[in-house]
């Protein structure tokens, strides 16, 4: 007896470790029953972060100190649940590099076509989905779709690693096994429940070409009421449960890990320092001209490339794109930079290394600096044939003197553009050309 009251004792101990206002709260800001505390999968992750693996969920903290107030004031300032920050936390870890075998990439682990929807530039140049800012934004605007698409927080936390369809799919059949259930023995021969199930399977089987008899199926059972644990519930027998089980995994650890970084007295007894996460950024943007060398920035600020480089991940090359952009600089040195900052747009042109060449060389072909081209790329000791380096113009074009024995269509070749550029940029009437005639030839961006 005193060993089943002590059973029970521990037991009740241990809940109550889950079982309280704060984690109420974050259950109700997304739309789950407070009952889903007790859900024993839940438990066992909540006391696993807080206890076995403390120092790796800290780590996961400690990873977001810099970006944590650009979050928190983005999502201040569009009036969705904070708790969403958990779904950053849960994605990359805080990883502003982090991806994934997928192609999903960045804080928010977007996949290409998604990131482009939500206004994500990704192109020769860029990949917005590794700017902090500008991809908590478009995490943003796509969780209020997916919340306005399905009217509750967690549902749209679902979607958001599971996609619109696969969510409704398991709404869908979650409600009419409910229906089933309520009815009992009559399930088998009930005509509803018998097309209800003939949807789904064709959803199954044929994909979005039948998704719109499932989404108005949905929109039907609209009155039948489930909750989360519905939804996660393990069935027996089937190999397609409602949801996958990465996503049954992906909620609990949102919520767990949402449990306890609003918990104030867990953080302060553990890494206090990270509660002040969020006063100050430390980092803001400035907008340069197009083409400007991070190397020159760097510089500029007496900072390492390397630091500069860590805010500017979104960047795919050491300098900005050939048109007006952005880059991120520390806060502190905002000032500064204004006052001193003086470069002129350039325009980007890779050039193949050729026998004979040197940087002294191809520096006065192109009417550039030698420390105009480090700016741009890291030099070994010598240059090899063949290799490819970044040559900074002034201007979108660049001009060639024509020799013996070329043609047109082989100064096009050479520059990977189409002759008829050439023409147009030239003024020619034809692709008659002239041994010492100056052609300006047209930059490729």
């Amino acid at each position: 007896m005193k060993k089943l009251f002590l059973i029970f004792f521990v037991f009740l101990i241990l809940r109550a470790d889950v079982v309280n206002d704060s984690n109420i709260n974050v259950l109700d800001a997304l739309n789950i029953e407070d009952s889903f505390l007790l859900n024993p999968t839940l438990q066992k992750q909540y006391k696993e972060y807080a206890y076995r693996k403390k120092r790796y969920f800290l780590n996961i903290l400690e990873n977001g100190y810099d970006i944590l107030p650009i979050i928190r004031k983005r999502i201040q300032k569009s009036n969705i649940p904070p708790e969403l920050i958990a779904v950053a936390m849960a994605e990359s870890y805080f990883m502003l590099d982090a991806k994934s075998d997928k192609r999903a990439r960045g804080l928010w682990q977007f996949m290409p076509k998604t990131a482009k929807r939500f206004g994500l530039r990704i192109d020769s140049y860029v990949d917005e989905r590794l700017d902090p800012i500008k991809s908590t934004q478009a995490a943003i605007d796509y969780l209020k779709y997916l919340h306005d698409y399905f009217g509750k927080w967690y549902l749209a936390i679902l979607a958001y690693n599971a996609g619109e369809a696969r969510v409704v799919e398991a709404v869908v059949r979650a409600k009419v096994d409910k229906l089933c259930n309520i009815e009992g023995e009559k399930c088998q021969n009930d005509p509803d429940i018998k097309k209800y199930r003939k949807i789904i399977k064709e959803y199954q089987q044929k994909g979005s070409r039948a998704y719109l008899p499932l989404y108005k199926l949905y929109k039907k059972l609209s009155h039948i009421h489930i909750t989360l644990d519905d939804l996660l519930r393990y069935q027996p027998g089937l190999k397609r449960q409602y949801l996958p089980k990465e996503t049954r995994k992906y909620i609990i650890k949102i919520l767990a890990m949402s449990f306890l970084f609003n918990n104030d007295e867990f953080l302060k007894y553990s890494n206090s320092y990270i509660l002040n996460s969020g006063v100050t950024p430390s980092f803001d943007k400035v907008t340069v001209p197009g083409g400007t060398s991070l190397f020159y920035v760097a510089r500029l600020l007496h900072m390492s490339y390397k630091e500069l480089r860590e805010h500017n991940l979104h960047l795919k090359n050491s300098f900005t794109p050939p048109y007006k952009y952005y880059i991120y600089i520390p806060y502190k040195k905002i000032a500064y930079f204004k006052k001193h900052f003086n470069y002129k747009k350039r325009y980007i042109y890779t050039y193949k290394v050729k026998k004979g060449d040197s940087l002294l060389k191809i520096a006065k072909k192109f009417g550039i600096s030698i420390r105009i081209l480090r700016d741009y790329n890291r030099f070994g000791r010598y240059l090899r044939v063949g290799q490819k380096i970044v040559v900074p113009l002034n201007s979108r074009f660049i001009k060639y003197k024509v020799r013996n024995g070329d043609s047109l269509a082989g100064i096009a070749r050479r520059f990977g553009i189409s002759y008829k550029k050439i023409m147009r940029l030239n003024d020619m009437k034809s692709t008659v050309i002239r041994v010492g005639q100056i052609l300006k030839i047209p930059q490729r961006y």
